[in-house]
């Protein structure tokens, strides 16, 4: 049976934002493809399922957005993340160069850098909210530098892009102040771009792109998709990963040592466990191009199916003991950063700043422990902190 008479899931309900992983399950033994009548949409759950629907881009799209409701193509033209070959190879790879493993590395002085500084402002405090304060600000303040803003736009660009993302549980669609904040955001990013053009190339992202338009392989108007979904993935998703991390360890569910690999920063092992456990994006949509059937039932073209991501990352039939954080599991075929050719272009980056600014965080805050309850994002897409409340102990 796949088909339920009550719901089983409804991604933008309170009770998903709380706890998803409990309807996760469900999904997963009950209702493999699962039919969300609210939305219109489609659900799969298991790994198996997840990882196939991610790599056959043909049949699964992209192209008619990844969200659900007004949030579809809510970042705009040329987010990679909304287009399917051709275009989305040849806008990739103006982007691709800076998050090579190779290049990645040499961003690790600026994030180390960063992070000791973040730490530095708040080391001799009581008290102090680590997200607003360490896990939000690196890979915002890293991503920034990156793309080319310059320092003293920082505090405005990091300030607008949080409320512009801000999506509070129930709804399924951005509020008029986010429609403001993108169009305000993606005029100043259009602006960073000409001031490059004709020759006057930075070494950051935005003389990349500037390079790209005055060839003709970029068009301006694809500005906005690659930015903002550039600055999404450092608000949101790295954001997330480091919160989710700080969160277990302070409420003692790991301990620092237990992170450590033998250079003594967290290692890539233990970073796979924690992406695969509580991945920071939980799901994403694809559209399908033609007719196919799964699990008995045959989904007429344009349909939208939700691939669950965080539910295939708990399938039993991927990962032994799935409900459970084990770093020293290989948890390499997680699907957190998703499959294909759609599989996260910063991964590397976020990565190394989980590396370093963990590493720095404990260096610097051996321990530290909740002193209030935490609070999560306002998002039925992104799962991670929006405060996480700690006191230092000395």
């Amino acid at each position: 049976m796949l088909v339920s008479v009550d719901p089983v899931y409804d991604p933008v309900s309170e009770e998903s934002h709380k706890d998803p992983y409990p309807s996760y399950e469900h999904l997963r033994e009950e209702f493999p493809l699962y039919y969300i009548a609210r939305h219109d949409v489609w659900a799969l759950s298991r790994y198996a399922d997840i990882k196939n629907g991610l790599r056959d881009w043909e049949t699964f799209s992209s192209a008619k957005g990844v969200e659900l409701g007004s949030y579809v193509q809510f970042f705009g033209p040329g987010s990679i993340q909304e287009l399917d070959p051709p275009r989305h190879d040849v806008l990739r790879k103006i982007l691709a160069p800076r998050f090579l493993n190779k290049n990645v590395k040499s961003y690790e002085e600026m994030v180390r850098i960063t992070a000791r500084n973040l730490i530095g402002e708040f080391l001799q405090q009581e008290h102090v909210d680590l997200a607003t304060e360490f896990t939000q600000k690196l890979p915002i303040a890293t991503i920034f530098r990156i793309l080319g803003i310059p320092e003293s736009d920082l505090k405005w660009a990091t300030k607008a892009g949080l409320q512009m993302l801000n999506r509070p549980p129930g709804e399924s669609g951005p509020s008029p102040r986010a429609y403001e904040l993108r169009a305000e955001l993606v005029a100043y990013f259009e602006s960073l771009v000409q001031e490059q053009q004709g020759g006057a190339y930075c070494d950051d992202v935005f003389g990349d792109i500037a390079r790209a338009i005055d060839s003709g392989t970029m068009h301006l108007e694809e500005v906005q998709g690659l930015t903002l979904l550039l600055i999404a993935a450092g608000m949101e998703t790295t954001t997330s990963l480091l919160g989710n991390i700080v969160h277990a360890l302070g409420t003692g569910q790991v301990a620092g040592e237990d992170l450590a690999s033998d250079q003594g920063e967290m290692s890539n092992t233990a970073i796979d466990e924690f992406l695969r456990f509580d991945a920071p994006a939980q799901w994403l949509a694809r559209v399908t191009s033609k007719e196919v059937t799964l699990h008995g039932i045959t989904l007429p073209t344009d349909s939208r199916v939700l691939m669950i991501f965080a539910s295939g990352n708990r399938d039993p039939r991927a990962f032994e003991n799935p409900a459970e954080l084990v770093l020293s599991r290989d948890g390499s075929r997680n699907l957190a950063f998703g499959e294909g050719i759609h599989f996260c272009v910063g991964m590397p980056l976020a990565r190394l700043e989980t590396r370093v600014g963990i590493g720095e965080l404990l260096s610097a805050l051996p321990k530290f422990e909740l002193n209030a309850a935490p609070v999560r994002y306002p998002s039925h897409v992104i799962r991670g902190y929006e405060n996480i409340p700690i006191e230092i102990i000395r």
